[in-house]
């Protein structure tokens, strides 16, 4: 709200009630025009203002309103002055229109990242429940032989053990798992590039295992910190493990590895696939284009590389020596 008097005393800022009445105005008017309800009239009064000018959006709610007041009362406002007030209105509204589809592309785009976050989760249910039962078939299996052994102190010791292992297994998959689909904000301490290489093996240990791949991890525990949020770098490497897992032949290998250089962090997920053509390699992160012919592709590459450059980072990718490709992350190093 804008509220400008020519002369005199200043004018009484409305309330959030006053501000709804106006916005609705249907243009730029004078205030004491008596076709206008009488509810604006009392603003108008008790206000000091003449005239209004809602500043128009996209969306058609106002972000803003024009107030003017002065020596020309309502029902007096000359036409020049209302010509002034709508030009002002309309230099302020395209600039207006510009900032709410800004943020409406802002709160787009991060929806975008959640739903795609939640579709990588998603992918992996299967793999989820399967490695939850088998330490549910072990604690069952203590359950149900329990009756048999309650004077068996060796049967205590061992197979309680076991069983309590076993759920510990559990809750730590389960956090894994709230990890990835929970969103943390950036600390400013930057993010334990073996940790998140340890909760992705966990994560993922199913599938891989499933489709035959070995997954090798190599990341330093004395490595230095990336500036990108834990979240932000769990989703990247998710998205690019799964997509080396697609690609990844039987009996071949998936390797995770990291290193420190002068200025930055570096991330490699090599495969040993088919490889990416290098006319289709800046394609590859564009939303919904896909190498493979017998399916669409996804949001998850286009994702990734947002991320990581708004981390002041960047994402490629090149010819592996031997075969394959390597998906190379580097990321700005905290000091």
């Amino acid at each position: 709200m804008l509220a400008a008097r020519l002369e005199g005393s200043a004018l009484l800022a409305p309330d959030e009630s006053s501000f709804c009445h106006l916005a609705a105005l249907a243009g730029t008017v004078d205030l004491g025009d008596p076709d206008l309800p009488a509810d604006i009239h009392a603003i108008a009064v008790d206000h000091g203002f003449a005239a209004g000018a809602p500043v128009q959006s996209l969306d058609g709610e106002p972000p803003a309103v024009l107030l003017l007041g002065g020596s020309e009362g309502p029902g007096q406002v000359r036409p020049r002055t209302l010509a002034a007030l709508a030009a002002a209105a309309e230099r302020l509204a395209a600039p207006a229109a510009s900032e709410a589809a800004v943020q409406r592309l802002g709160r787009l785009d991060a929806e975008v990242q959640r739903l795609d976050r939640l579709a990588a989760l998603g992918g992996l249910v299967a793999e989820i429940v399967h490695e939850i039962r088998n330490p549910l078939v072990t604690v069952k299996t203590f359950m149900q032989l329990l009756p048999e052994h309650t004077d068996d102190p060796e049967f205590h010791g061992e197979f309680l053990t076991v069983a309590l292992e076993e759920v510990r297994r559990i809750e730590r998959l389960l956090n894994v798992v709230l990890e990835n689909a929970r969103p943390r904000a950036l600390d400013g301490a930057g993010t334990d590039v073996a940790q998140a290489f340890d909760s992705l093996a966990q994560l993922l240990a199913f599938r891989a295992s499933d489709r035959g791949v070995t997954l090798q991890i190599n990341a330093p525990d004395s490595l230095a910190r990336p500036g990108i949020d834990p979240d932000a770098l769990r989703q990247v490497l998710l998205n690019l493990t799964l997509n080396g897992l697609d690609v990844s032949p039987e009996g071949s290998a998936l390797e995770l590895s990291a290193r420190s250089t002068d200025d930055a962090i570096e991330i490699d997920v090599e495969d040993r696939g088919p490889g990416v053509p290098k006319e289709l390699r800046e394609q590859l992160f564009e939303p919904f284009f896909s190498t493979k012919s017998d399916r669409p592709g996804g949001l998850g590459l286009g994702i990734s590389r947002k991320l990581v450059e708004e981390a002041g980072g960047e994402i490629a990718v090149h010819d592996r020596e031997g075969g394959g490709s390597t998906f190379r992350v580097s990321l700005p190093r905290l000091a």
